[in-house]
């Protein structure tokens, strides 16, 4: 028992990306036809960096929202040397290319290129349930709320049972709701589950370009272009944390990067009272 919902098995297929089966191609151009519009409501924008190995399966989850936007798809390739724009090519899916690498960088094409009036971010090594789409724009129709996002789950793996994982969530679940109470609730928005409105991002700046993944900022934690848009966001308005149709499910693979989830769960206790050291220190008058 994997202990994951019935509505992902429909997406969690093998595929060659090299030979892809062209039924599979070909269905997936049929589903995916709801997000060739001329004139979107709402944008969902994914960055993608040699995604071949996973893009199917998100396009395939992608396919099945139930929505009542219309919606366009944008796929920011940023200088994939795989068959990631291939694979969209065969799928009918629309892509711009973005030259300068960094997934800030994407991310902010991403926004540039999109037409409509609400932008839904996504990744590629994550899957989407039905109501995902609507549950993160619905309440952007409040004018108080700048920012909507929601939470994952980790797809179990051969290295990662999910007994372990859920482990591990449960954990996180716990430092998120602290950071909501500390007031930190921007460090909680994740690029792959998150919307705002196009004219607000554009009106802070959009996404910070500056911020390198696996490189620290003067705190020593690590800064994210994800978080820093939250951020900016809140000079505008309130983030809400949506809570039903909002759960994605994500590939292990930074887990497995990270040596197993006991091992990153530790990395995430290091850094969590890291933070909570630097909260408590004294701040000179």
């Amino acid at each position: 028992m994997e202990l994951v919902p019935a509505w992902l098995a429909r997406h969690r297929f093998s595929y060659s990306p090299e030979q892809p089966d062209p039924a599979l191609t070909d269905d997936l151009r049929t589903r995916l036809a709801q997000f060739r519009v001329d004139d979107p409501e709402v944008s969902i924008v994914v960055p993608a960096y040699n995604e071949e190995k996973k893009i199917l399966n998100l396009l395939s989850s992608l396919a099945g929202q139930q929505t009542r936007y219309r919606t366009e798809l944008i796929i920011a390739n940023n200088n994939s040397r795989d068959q990631t724009q291939a694979l969209l090519d065969a799928c009918g899916v629309r892509s711009v290319l973005v030259t300068q690498q960094g997934i800030g960088f994407a991310r902010q094409a991403g926004l540039e290129a999109a037409k409509g009036r609400y932008v839904v971010n996504a990744d590629c090594d994550c899957m989407y349930p039905p109501g995902w789409l609507d549950a993160l724009v619905k309440p952007l129709a409040n004018p108080a709320i700048v920012c909507t996002y929601g939470t994952y789950s980790f797809l179990p793996s051969a290295v990662n049972p999910r007994w372990a994982l859920l482990l591990h969530e449960t954990a996180a679940s716990v430092v998120f709701a602290w950071r909501r109470w500390k007031g930190w609730e921007c460090v909680n928005v994740m690029g792959f589950n998150f919307a705002f409105r196009r004219q607000d991002a554009l009106e802070v700046g959009g996404f910070n370009t500056n911020f390198k993944r696996g490189f620290t900022n003067d705190n020593n934690d690590e800064a994210s272009e994800d978080g820093w848009m939250a951020m900016t966001l809140q000079a505008k308005g309130k983030l809400k944390r949506v809570t039903h149709n909002a759960r994605v499910w994500s590939s292990d693979r930074l887990l497995v990067k990270d040596g197993g989830v006991l091992r990153a769960f530790s990395k995430r206790v290091q850094k969590e009272l890291r933070q909570l050291r630097l909260s408590l220190r004294p701040t000179s008058l």
